[in-house]
């Protein structure tokens, strides 16, 4: 007999569960229903028209440096769809200004001393004090460490706050001095851990790792929603229900019982829960356990701005990709992508696109802002950064709240934790996606993947 599986959660954890199932059990389908909150499918993977372009609302690319993500396109088929960024190029705001990032960098470590003394970025004192690093006697404290805490103390407070916090912190929208190192940059962890010295640890990486000279992220030119809704169209045996709000999850004699508004109580042999952790514990009335520990994992919000001008209005000749705001320029700020120049196709002659992004962890300045006023705001930031002289002729809103999980220190433990509560009490749910092992979309693809073959086992035992 076939077995009736539910997936709570349509983005691209979900999705990927569905599709990882229907392959697990080819010779028997399961019957798989997936429950999605909102009236589509894709979670925080949004492409809509802006200028006339199909614009990404969020993530605009996924990493390369990691298989899962990849993997998936070749099985769907179009591996051969992909687009790449124009430039690698990209600037960090200093004291009101632009200035390029030094060559070498790794996640925002330098790695090559003269690049960064030229970069002006830190003072030279500060640029030395880093390349101190390469001879310092190792002194690892012994513990798990919080990104922050580790680049302070191999290459100083300057290097941490103007280029790594910008750049890992912009990446997760949290504070690097709060972020566990070894599941929030693993390989400056595995670096710092095999040598001494974090610099010469990442360049030992480089020499181990072959070619590596390809681009670090991809896309396709109708946007990323193209993955979600290639993964949707070729589900054949998941019955997808937008609008349907799940209430509960409770354990029932024929195996969990799913109870949502607008749709009668169903009951499965398993139920796979992919959103986030904060949604998630508002199902488990009944366990008081599960969800004080679901609660523990904190979340930031953020806005991602999309604004329009006429080319000619921007005298910055945008050579780049983007740039990096430091929380020490007071700006709301926290990163732009120079959309347009990333990704040509975006661009016609007469007109610019930038993506421009405000909140992170601790700083949510942003929501007293209306649509308007942020609009306005973030405009006036814009034009001082980039010499703008004319008005935006488009700009979008899209709000994005309590939508990054933080993965403090002890992250992991807590994950381990949820999931041993969870096989006490509710046998037969699985927990999946951004909240626990693995943040952005190869992650969450990996997660899916993982967790299907989870359930496979359980159902097969």
């Amino acid at each position: 007999m076939s077995k009736n599986i539910i997936i709570i959660g349509g983005g691209i954890a979900g999705l990927s569960v569905a599709y990882r199932l229907e392959k697990l059990f080819a010779s028997d389908p399961p019957n798989i229903t997936l429950l999605e909150k909102s009236g589509e499918i894709g979670g925080k993977i949004r492409t809509s028209s802006f200028l006339g372009h199909q614009i990404d609302e969020a993530a605009d690319a996924f990493l390369t440096r990691v298989p899962w993500g990849l993997e998936l396109c070749r099985e769907l088929g179009i591996a051969a769809d992909y687009i790449y960024p124009a430039s690698s190029k990209a600037y960090v705001v200093v004291n009101g200004s632009l200035r390029p990032l030094p060559l070498g960098l790794v996640l925002g470590v330098p790695t090559k001393f003269l690049s960064l003394l030229k970069s002006r970025i830190v003072s030279p004192m500060s640029a030395i004090r880093a390349g101190l690093d390469r001879i310092k006697p190792d002194d690892w404290p012994g513990h798990d460490e919080t990104v922050g805490e580790l680049i302070r103390r191999r290459l100083g407070p300057e290097i941490a706050e103007k280029l790594v916090d910008p750049l890992i912190g912009s990446i997760n929208a949290g504070d690097t001095d709060l972020l566990d190192l070894g599941l929030v940059a693993p390989q400056l962890e595995a670096a710092a851990r095999k040598n001494k010295s974090l610099i010469n640890g990442l360049r030992n990486q480089a020499d181990q790792g072959g070619d590596r000279t390809g681009p670090v992220f991809c896309s396709f030119p109708e946007g990323m929603s193209y993955l979600t809704n290639t993964l949707r169209s070729q589900l054949k045996h998941t019955d997808v229900q937008t609008n349907v709000e799940v209430k509960s999850v409770l354990n029932d004699a024929n195996g969990v019982k799913v109870s949502a508004h607008g749709i009668p109580d169903a009951v499965a042999d398993a139920v796979v829960i992919a959103t986030p952790a904060n949604v998630s514990s508002k199902f488990f009335d009944n366990f008081p356990s599960v969800i004080s520990l679901l609660q523990q994992i904190e979340f930031s919000s953020v806005a991602l701005i999309t604004l329009g001008y006429r080319r000619s209005d921007v005298l910055n000749s945008l050579d780049g990709s983007g740039m990096l705001v430091p929380k020490n320029e007071g700006l709301l700020i926290t990163a732009c992508s120079w959309a347009s120049s990333k990704w040509p196709h975006w661009a016609d002659n007469n007109h610019v696109v930038f993506r421009v992004s405000v909140g992170r962890y601790g700083d949510n300045r942003f929501n007293a802002y209306d649509d308007s006023s942020l609009v306005t705001h973030v405009a006036d930031e814009l034009k001082n950064l980039l010499d703008i002289e004319g008005e935006f002729i488009e700009s979008r809103i899209s709000r994005w709240p309590s939508s990054f999980p933080q993965y403090k220190r002890g992250h992991e433990t807590l994950v381990n934790s949820i999931d041993d509560q969870i096989k006490v009490h509710l046998p037969g749910v699985f927990l999946t996606g951004s909240s626990y092992r693995g943040l952005g979309i190869p992650a969450c693809i990996r997660q899916g993947n993982e967790t299907a073959r989870d359930v496979t086992d359980y159902l097969t035992q």
